[in-house]
């Protein structure tokens, strides 16, 4: 007779570790399970584990480099060098389901062809590390081994930017999370892995907020930055690189350098202490490694390849109210005319200035009308937990002396305004009789379209996939370009939506968004229209790609300049001589094979023939023929979300609809514990299972693992049941499988053990039980942990309910 699982991993049967107190059990789990990834790997030593001979080659290799090195162990509670860091072969991800979900970022819709032929989209093995040092020492292993390393964040863009391109090594910064925030100098530092919604919270408990920050709540600050920094603010406040004051980068020759927004340079000296150069000494000493001079802006749009940033130093502000007007308009070109007028006062420019087209607003209040009626939620539109957030309050038009609306029906345009400053609110509110277009002021949907601003992608649920083209534009050919690109999107059977940011700097950021549908073949010319959108405006309107990643690459040129795109290449090449770092990404396809270079070499003209046929009125019916033909084929992902024919397999069908925004995982305890994208993953699994796919043994680990707080359907913005999905998933797997007990109460106990899980999850605090009662899900039963503040604990303030009988993942508190 085998061993149990307890007796294997904790050297005592299930019983007897009932019998232990509750600091006991956290301290003998504490010691037994250095980290959540040894339950997906059942903490079989690197050599051993089930993965391809390269991947175990590269992960010992990998483990042997950092735990032998002098200083490994620095940071991690213990002298340098003393000890192997703890946790250190767990940290080594070789599990095959892992190493997939790196393949892919917000777009997954890139079959096969591209992510298995043209490229090695799935790593050979991923590596967590804590420290900065494990950064460094990670880099000088791939340089020494020739591995291709590839920098992952929240992987939150659409562009493979995050994505490998031959395979190696991917680099998951997730647990570089730190947050320090120095009110008295007006600074955050925020490291490289922190997720935007837990640096706005940690800001809002102190009263501040970010200067300028993303849409994104599930992304991080340091990838928002180095893929270009637009978004929130950017009218009144400008882009990221504006409020950025310094930045520690390692460069991928293994140099640990502080750049400073005055120019100055921090570096390591012969003494092995920092040193602050001047900048025009800083330049001398990239010259003296046979670099060019290099600076903070260089980083900003750089995309990862010119190094790895470890912690931004970013300006705050105090947090305070929002003035938002939301104005309806009956022409586009009355709307752009409106947002000219709305940016000309310097004095009192709005924060955020955005344009909106007629589709994009009325796919907006599709969600809204479907959230409110869906069974297992109701919401308002609005995000929960408004205390987190980077603003007090929002102050509708109403309130701010307006005259307002309730009901506009359709109209052709919007644009939406809003200040940080309630008095220039209230100054624009009485300058609106003379905006031009003569808009109508929405009142209630003004306030919702604020507090909506989190939720970019809501609408992708009706296609169940969009995709577009982000486009930097002259704000002068704005108005020219919509209407052709309108145009162009109608001619090949598809609907714009348009979103338009207006920039501090006469620029515009264009996001020329649409629906489709990568069930059907039709998505192979829908996939066309983005490319197109980006050559059309590079080529006509003197636009600028903003994200290049790996797909949109051959653009580099267009991006840079002639000028620019050489300083880069350059600094790339002194840098990195045999782009290990991110290859592939920014500068140009690196395909695989004669069918890669084939492809790379015509993919530039390829799209501009493109563009010409669903551009001009002559020539678009051969889109229309195209469309017409795929469309009698299936898609990349038939099959993942089809109607479902029971009610019982609805939750299986919504998960097609996963935006990958990442921000389940920035609200998910065991993300916060350990950097699995558990919510996230999970959802993928939920997505497959529907295809006919079976659950993994991966798959029942993290079913395993998961809580069952809620907290990702909280925030979803695509509107997945992630619990009724969970319970399906869980309810296939124990019919395909035997239920392993143990194993869950290992789980249950390693999890709960945890201070980070007690600390930041359940908010315990020294001396009594912090209350832990998330926003209610209507018709789905969660648990509330109630407070106790005397010593016979939480099990004092019990009342018997019974609501934790059906939920008990263990059925311990069956009859």
């Amino acid at each position: 007779m085998t061993d149990s699982f307890f007796e294997r991993t904790v050297g005592q049967s299930l019983e007897d570790f009932a019998r232990l107190g509750h600091d006991q059990r956290a301290a003998l789990m504490r010691e037994k399970i250095p980290d959540l990834h040894y339950f997906l790997d059942d903490g079989v030593e690197l050599a051993s584990r089930q993965a391809p001979p390269r991947t175990l080659e590269l992960a010992t290799s990998l483990f042997e480099a950092l735990a032998r090195e002098p200083g490994a162990n620095a940071g991690a509670g213990g002298a340098a060098g003393a000890v192997t860091p703890r946790g250190l072969a767990e940290r080594i991800v070789t599990e095959a389901q892992l190493r997939e979900a790196a393949d892919r970022d917000q777009n997954v819709y890139f079959g096969a062809l591209f992510k298995r032929t043209l490229t090695r989209a799935m790593p050979d093995l991923v590596f967590l590390p804590t420290t900065h040092h494990e950064c460094a020492l990670a880099l000088r292993w791939a340089r020494e081994k020739g591995v291709p390393v590839t920098l992952r964040g929240a992987a939150s863009t659409a562009m493979g930017g995050a994505v490998p391109n031959d395979g190696g090594l991917a680099l998951d910064l997730s647990r570089l999370d730190d947050i320090d925030i120095g009110a008295a100098a007006g600074v955050c530092v925020v490291g490289a892995g922190a997720r935007l919604r837990t640096i706005h919270a940690r800001l809002a408990e102190q009263g501040f907020a970010l200067k300028v920050y993303p849409s994104n709540l599930g992304g991080t600050l340091a990838g928002w930055f180095v893929t270009g920094g637009i978004g929130l603010n950017a009218c009144g406040r400008g882009r990221a690189l504006d409020a950025i004051r310094a930045a520690d980068v390692l460069l991928p020759s293994g140099e640990h350098v502080r750049f400073h927004d005055d120019g100055r340079l921090d570096v390591a000296g012969d003494d092995g202490h920092r040193h602050t150069l001047a900048s025009e000494h800083g330049a001398e000493w990239f010259a003296a490694r046979g670099y060019p001079p290099m600076k903070l802006s260089d980083l900003a749009g750089s995309e990862g390849v010119l190094g790895v940033v470890l912690h931004l130093t970013v300006a705050i502000e105090s947090r305070g109210a929002i003035g938002a007007f939301l104005l309806a308009f009956d022409r586009a070109e009355s709307a752009l005319q409106a947002a000219r007028w709305a940016a000309r006062d310097g004095a009192r420019r709005p924060a955020n200035l955005k344009f909106f087209s007629g589709s994009h607003m009325e796919h907006t209040r599709r969600v809204w009308a479907e959230e409110a009626s869906r069974e297992w939620r109701e919401r308002p539109g609005e995000l929960s937990s408004e205390a987190q957030l980077p603003w007090t309050r929002i102050a509708g038009p109403e309130e701010l002396g307006a005259q307002v609306v309730h009901d506009s029906g359709h109209a052709a345009a919007y644009v939406f305004v809003d200040f940080l400053d309630l008095d220039d609110a209230r100054a624009f509110a009485e300058s609106l009789p003379d905006c031009p277009g003569r808009p109508h002021v929405l009142g209630e949907e003004s306030v919702r379209v604020a507090a909506g601003r989190f939720r970019p992608q809501q609408t992708k649920r009706f296609g169940p996939g969009m995709l577009a083209a982000e486009i930097l534009l002259p704000l002068d050919q704005v108005e020219r370009f919509l209407p052709r690109a309108g145009q162009l999107v109608r001619n090949a059977g598809n609907t714009l939506d348009a979103e338009i940011y207006f920039l501090s700097d006469g620029w515009t950021l264009v996001i020329a968004g649409y629906l489709m549908d990568h069930r059907r073949g039709t998505f192979a010319v829908d996939l066309m229209i983005a490319p197109a959108l980006l050559d059309l405006a590079t080529s006509d309107f003197h636009g600028r790609p903003y994200v290049l990643g790996r797909w949109q690459s051959p653009y580099f040129k267009r991006k840079f300049g002639p000028e620019g795109a050489l300083r880069v290449s350059n600094l790339k090449h002194a840098l990195d001589p045999d782009a290990l770092l991110n290859r592939g990404v920014l500068l140009g396809l690196k395909l695989r094979g004669v069918l890669g270079r084939v492809t790379a070499t015509v993919f530039v003209p390829g799209i501009e023939i493109t563009r010409l046929i669903m551009d001009s009125p002559w020539l678009s019916w051969i889109a229309s023929l195209a469309r017409s033909i795929a469309g009698a084929f299936p898609g990349p992902a038939r099959g993942h979300g089809e109607p479902a024919l029971g009610a019982d397999q609805a939750p299986l069908s919504r998960a097609l609809h996963c935006v990958n925004c990442g921000e389940c995982n920035s609200v998910c305890p065991i993300f916060h514990e350990a950097g699995i994208r558990l919510p996230q993953m999970l959802t993928h699994a939920g997505e497959a299972l529907h295809a006919g796919g079976k659950v993994s043994d991966t798959t029942r680990t993290l079913l395993d693992l998961c809580m069952r707080c809620g907290n990702c359907e909280e925030v979803c913005q695509a509107g997945i049941p992630h619990l009724p999905l969970y319970q399906l998933m869980q309810s296939t797997a124990d019919h395909s499988g035997e239920y392993r007990r143990e194993r869950h109460v290992a789980v249950l106990a390693a999890v709960r053990s945890s201070n980070a899980y007690q600390r930041e999850f359940l908010r315990v605090r020294p001396g009594g039980y912090q209350k832990r009662a998330p926003a209610a899900l209507p018709g789905v039963a969660r648990y509330l942990l109630l407070r106790a503040e005397n010593d016979a604990g939480p099990a004092a303030t019990c009342i018997h309910c019974g609501a934790c009988v059906a939920v008990c993942p263990t059925e311990a508190n069956r009859a």
